[in-house]
């Protein structure tokens, strides 16, 4: 474990200009990316398929330009953007909101190693063996967001911790990006938010790369995007071959689920107005057909094979 104090060299340079930046950092992994020309990508742990979907384009399209990827390492948005960057071969920096010895959430454990293993950095500014708490993880993005040359919000409802982030880039003079989504998703919400406020709205990478006046690599957008339509084949004839035969019920729950991220039993109870052991059954059918998981008993989302 390296510790790093603004004195060092290798302290973060741009978190040095915060308000609040911290005194110590304690990091695992390659501290020489934390100089490196950063953008910071956040959005809801409840994130959608599009939502998935925008993060690993324009994640993928960030990373071949030779962009870092800091995040917070929350499962949703924050974990499909550091595992996109390493599947590019990119490096990324996970920022906790909890000591080095004591990963949260746990079931990221794994991604802490391969972001290490992989030339990436985890950092905190708490001591190795203290334990998440619920002010720590606002404490942290003021972190999250000090790193970067911009902040790019992905799906964010109006209250949130990815909002505290991007009200912190904000104020840090750091630019904020923000990905459009439809006015009825609850997910919009802190989007509209900061767009009201000054955060200009993308669609794409490059006019990311534009606005931060960085250069652009050349990319072949008809073999990107004929590799998409393939798989979103792929996953529709995989998902019709496992839903054949199932009530409409059963298929609703399904696609409902998959739209919207995680769902809890509750929700999806008063939302198809069935009895809570009924949607249970519907969720086992599932399950076991390998379409969805279960995230912890009363909450499920799509298997990560029926993404794309």
């Amino acid at each position: 474990m390296i510790t790093l104090e603004k004195k060092d060299i290798k302290y973060p340079k741009l978190l040095k200009t915060i308000k609040k930046s911290p005194c110590m950092l304690y990091a695992e992994g390659n501290v020489d990316i934390l100089n490196d020309n950063c953008i910071t990508v956040i959005g809801s742990r409840n994130m959608s398929d599009y939502g998935r979907k925008v993060t690993k384009k324009i994640v993928k399209d960030l990373t071949l330009n030779g962009l870092c990827i800091v995040s917070g390492m929350a499962v949703g948005i924050d974990t499909v953007a550091h595992k996109t960057c390493l599947e590019n071969n990119g490096k990324t920096i996970a920022v906790l909101g909890s000591g080095l010895n004591r990963v949260y959430p746990e079931e990221n454990k794994a991604l802490y190693s391969e972001i290490i293993n992989r030339g990436g950095c985890v950092i905190s500014e708490y001591s190795p063996d203290v334990s998440a708490q619920k002010h720590f993880f606002v404490e942290r993005n003021r972190i999250v967001s000090g790193l970067s040359l911009a902040t790019l919000v992905i799906e964010a409802s109006y209250r949130s911790g990815t909002s505290i982030t991007a009200n912190c880039a904000l104020n840090q003079g750091r630019k904020l990006f923000c990905i459009p989504n439809s006015i009825g998703n609850k997910n919009s919400a802190g989007i509209l938010n900061w767009l009201k406020k000054g955060a200009k709205l993308v669609t794409n990478a490059y006019e990311i790369l534009d606005e931060l006046k960085l250069k652009k690599l050349d990319c072949n957008f008809d073999e990107d995007e004929l590799n998409v339509i393939e798989n979103e084949r792929f996953v529709e004839n995989a998902e019709k071959q496992e839903l054949k035969e199932q009530e409409d019920i059963v298929k609703n729950i399904y696609f409902y689920i998959k739209e919207h991220g995680i769902v809890n039993v509750e929700v999806l109870s008063s939302e198809f107005k069935v009895e809570i052991y009924k949607v249970n059954a519907y969720l086992a059918i599932l399950e076991l057909k390998g379409l969805i998981v279960d995230c912890n008993g009363l909450n499920y989302r799509v298997s990560d094979k029926f993404y794309v």
